[in-house]
């Protein structure tokens, strides 16, 4: 099994059904199949060998979720770098893992030159941003457009697939090494217990990518071939817009985002009736904002997902309409 055989299967028998939506841009999973095979090809051509780091500082976008799947049918390894770090955090994390290739976009631009300039190996610098690239680097869509498809590496079993840092609150941040099988077999297990990957599911990511609650998520829904529906950042607004707009039916939020967006303005104004299910945690939520959760939400399962940072999440399910606490509980993935 590999991380990327749901897009296969869903270039195959679903085509023409939309796989990522980021603003008004929308990709099927036929275009979303030949932008991923064009870009890891072009990585290739710039030094991504077999096993090599790609580091990506941006926020959320369609083009995030190509740059996982890119990754891994290139036969490289993601690093994903964590957005509220400082340059020089920045630095150490792609001089740890020797990162050969950096994705930035236009939020990350300030910082390019300073990270490329202090690092020890100077990377690839690919511009992902809705401009011109600047000097010195390379444009993303470029390389898209002029650059053939090549094929998927099938890489999987022990083989190295990301490398997810610490925060590094009590010393330098360390790199989490993740092979295929953590992923996938984190994956299969929760797809398995609760059978809410069902291949039509439309998900909101408004957690940031790089981390590995939001990004494990990804993965599920890239094995099962639901659809993404991608936001830049959390925004309680854009949130509830975005559920109503494309009729979302799960998304991950963590206790602060839940509580934000239950206190909204526009909370009872945005038709939610589509939302069926609410993933939390990276924190403990409140009983309060659980339990008003739970009674302006009815019929909403909430799953309470847990884990260190770098390390596979597991969810707990707590229904909805109850004020019990999570149930069931699974061990975490080590």
């Amino acid at each position: 099994m590999y991380l990327t055989q749901g897009l296969h299967r869903c270039a195959q028998q679903s085509p023409d059904r939309a796989a990522v939506i980021f603003g008004e841009r929308s990709e099927t999973f036929s275009e979303l199949h030949g932008r991923v095979a064009r870009l890891a090809g072009a990585m290739q051509k710039l030094g991504m060998k077999t096993g090599e780091r790609v580091a990506m500082l941006a926020l959320n976008s369609d083009r995030y979720i190509e740059y996982l799947l890119s990754v891994w049918w290139g036969g490289g390894v993601v690093n994903p770098v964590n957005i509220r770090w400082s340059v020089a955090e920045i630095v150490y994390s792609l001089d740890d893992c020797d990162t050969v290739i950096l994705i930035v976009d236009d939020h990350f631009l300030p910082m390019v030159a300073t990270i490329a300039d202090s690092a020890r190996r100077r990377p690839v610098l690919i511009y992902a941003g809705e401009g011109s690239a600047p000097a010195g680097m390379l444009s993303y869509e470029q390389l898209i457009s002029y650059t053939a498809p090549v094929d998927d590496s099938f890489r999987g079993g022990d083989d190295l697939a990301a490398i997810m840092y610490t925060g590094g609150t009590t010393g330098q941040p360390k790199g989490v090494m993740q092979s295929h099988l953590n992923l996938w077999s984190s994956t299969v297990s929760r797809m398995a217990e609760y059978r809410h990957f069902e291949g039509t599911t439309v998900s909101l990511h408004a957690a940031p990518l790089f981390h590995i609650a939001a990004m494990a998520r990804a993965v599920g829904h890239f094995t099962a071939g639901d659809t993404h529906v991608v936001l830049p950042s959390f925004d309680p607004s854009a949130v509830l817009e975005t559920i109503e707009r494309h009729k979302v039916e799960e998304l991950l939020l963590v206790p602060t985002m839940l509580q934000a967006v239950l206190e909204h303005p526009d909370f009872g104004a945005r038709d939610l009736s589509t939302l069926k299910r609410i993933y939390y945690g990276a924190s403990p939520i409140s009983a309060a904002v659980l339990d008003t959760a739970l009674a302006v939400l009815p019929g909403i399962e909430f799953f309470h997902a847990y884990g260190l940072h770098p390390s596979i999440t597991q969810p707990q399910r707590g229904l909805a309409g109850s004020t019990a606490r999570p149930v069931a509980p699974a061990s975490a993935s080590r």
